[in-house]
């Protein structure tokens, strides 16, 4: 019985050069795709967070904390498959968006909507002491409540008159009087009032609409710079009151503080 020898065709040089190539080819267009669409995604995701408003991590209320998780994961799909179209992750991403704002408008109008969406703030200690029952409805432990407590600047617990656990899982404290910190009004104290300061300089970039602000000409910023032989790219931050009190913190060296500038 014979038996037919399986022969490969041939294929020349050219041939595989060609085909390299268009591999390649093929290769190089698939991460040029791949990059764009990265682009237009990050671009497009940067635009609905900035909608959504400024708010960090921490603050984030739980359907707020949802929607960004689905809204990360939305993007990472069409970034990564692009046999799938870029639309099938820019509509779902504004759909949440969407979906946001209809939910805050629909808790902000409705207090009983807003309570079962975001629940409601817990008393954990007040003047009878710490709530133990809450604690553990909270799914906290006496431990995470003195790491809270730190973190709001009390050590000791018969420092606090009242902690509160907001919805957003951040904790409220309320000193008692005796540890409350002194204002000057409790002093009776007359003191002038708080000034905003404008940063000027910001690593080396001057701001000439905040120096109008406080009326302060341009020559005497650069007054107070030469004074100190610095010049605007060797300031780390340079900001000004309206009383022309400054904070100057160049690269290198100490901050300056305590000075005035004048127009001279």
């Amino acid at each position: 019985m014979l038996f037919a020898k399986n022969t490969l065709p041939f294929c020349d040089a050219s041939t595989l050069k060609s085909a390299n190539e268009t591999r390649v080819r093929a290769h190089t267009i698939l991460m040029l795709t791949v990059f764009l669409r990265s682009i237009i995604t990050y671009v497009f995701l940067l635009f609905i967070m900035r909608l959504m408003g400024k708010r960090q991590l921490s603050e984030l209320q739980p359907f707020e904390f949802v929607i960004t998780l689905i809204v990360a994961e939305l993007a990472c799909i069409p970034m990564s498959d692009t046999s799938i179209p870029l639309s099938y992750g820019i509509i779902p991403m504004f759909t949440m968006f969407i979906l946001h704002i209809l939910i805050t408008k629909l808790a902000s109008k409705n207090h009983k909507f807003n309570r079962f969406l975001n629940g409601t703030p817990v008393v954990l200690i007040s003047p009878k002491g710490i709530d133990h029952r809450l604690l553990d409805k909270l799914d906290m432990n006496v431990t995470d409540l003195l790491h809270a407590l730190r973190a709001a600047g009390y050590f000791y617990p018969n420092e606090v008159a009242y902690a509160i656990m907001e919805t957003n899982g951040t904790l409220s404290v309320l000193p008692k009087s005796a540890f409350a910190p002194a204002t000057p009004e409790a002093l009776s104290v007359k003191v002038e009032d708080s000034e905003m300061p404008y940063p000027i300089i910001c690593e080396g970039a001057f701001f000439a609409e905040n120096l109008l602000l406080t009326g302060i000409s341009e020559k005497a910023v650069d007054n107070l710079l030469s004074k100190h032989s610095l010049s605007r790219d060797d300031v780390l931050l340079l900001t000004c009151d309206k009383q022309k009190g400054v904070y100057l913190q160049p690269y290198v060296g100490d901050a300056v503080m305590g000075e005035t500038l004048c127009d001279e």
